[in-house]
């Protein structure tokens, strides 16, 4: 029993270790609000290179301090592998204004200026560190899906790719026309028990949290904006993991003129309000099952590293 015990506080410390001993927390001033980020540099950080940035949004309730954790700190390996910069942002009061959609949110309903916060925040990020301007990119869960959209509408010309986790598009956000392509992904579950795979009103602990649209037609905005008509790839993904009660579904389309612009959707059979190969966050009764058969970090990493060549 000793010897169990001591290899769980090995990997623990082992985890926390590489989890903290690169991150730091930051902060920048935004409308008079002070805002933070947790960062995170690759050991190997040299001033002489220009690295790609990854933004990592929480969701509703959540806490950019927390994400690491929740993905199981793959991010961060794969910035010490591949050589890129990892930021999770803060959202206010725990949350995102990714847009109109209901005012339930503490910052919908003061209209915190989160677009701009992400303009103060890359200002900063090129500050202090050599980054890749033309390679920004930006993935988030639930709220924090909700708000990279916003952000690729609003930001066209500032995000190369957005992958969008356990979120559709809110009605509104679809009045909106970026000035640029965005290549975007979808990793979004059938069974999503708070966000509606086919599209109505979100729902937390019974309450309505505004409207959404469906995937598909999700999807068909972004494959219009971005010119992404040619059906690329269509294939099921192995089921690797049986037990988990989820198989994916993965559908590519692409711009005939520029295949780096592609909308991808990695469907989740019977997949919940979850991110792909990370932890079971509350009980499957609320928020569904969690898919083992991708690492949803490696999918989009990959994603991104696709569309940037």
């Amino acid at each position: 029993m000793y010897k169990i015990l001591l290899s769980i506080t090995l990997v623990f410390l082992t985890e926390l270790t590489f989890s903290q001993r690169w991150t730091e927390t930051m902060h920048v001033e935004v409308d008079g609000l002070e805002r933070n980020y947790e960062l995170f540099v690759p050991e190997n950080y040299s001033e002489g290179n220009d690295y790609p940035v990854v933004f990592v949004l929480h969701g509703g309730g959540g806490k950019a301090g927390r994400m690491p954790r929740f993905t199981k700190y793959r991010f961060n390996e794969l910035a010490e592998r591949d050589g890129f910069i990892a930021v999770y942002p803060n959202g206010y009061k725990k949350g995102w204004n990714d847009g109109d959609r209901d005012t339930l949110a503490v910052a919908r309903r003061l209209n915190i200026d989160d677009v701009g916060f992400f303009d103060v925040l890359i200002d900063d990020l090129d500050a202090k560190l050599s980054i890749d301007r033309d390679r920004v990119f930006a993935c988030g869960i639930s709220n924090g899906g909700f708000m990279v959209q916003r952000l690729a509408l609003e930001r066209s010309e500032v995000f190369k790719a957005i992958a969008i986790v356990a979120a559709n598009m809110s009605e509104d956000q679809q009045q909106i026309v970026p000035e640029n392509p965005v290549s975007v992904l979808f990793i979004c579950g059938t069974a999503d028990p708070l966000v509606p795979y086919n599209g109505g009103p979100v729902t937390v602990l019974k309450q309505k949290r505004g409207e959404v649209v469906s995937v598909d037609k999700s999807l068909n905005f972004w494959k219009q904006q971005n010119g992404c008509f040619e059906l690329a790839e269509e294939s099921e993904l192995p089921d690797t993991n049986t037990s988990d009660d989820c198989k994916v579904h993965k559908t590519v389309w692409k711009n005939p003129d520029d295949p780096n612009i592609r909308v991808v959707n990695l469907r989740v059979e019977n997949g919940g309000h979850t991110w792909p190969g990370a932890r079971q966050y509350l009980p499957e009764t609320l928020i569904g099952n969690v898919n083992q058969d991708i690492d949803g970090c490696d999918v989009i990493w990959e994603f991104f590293k696709s569309v940037s060549l």
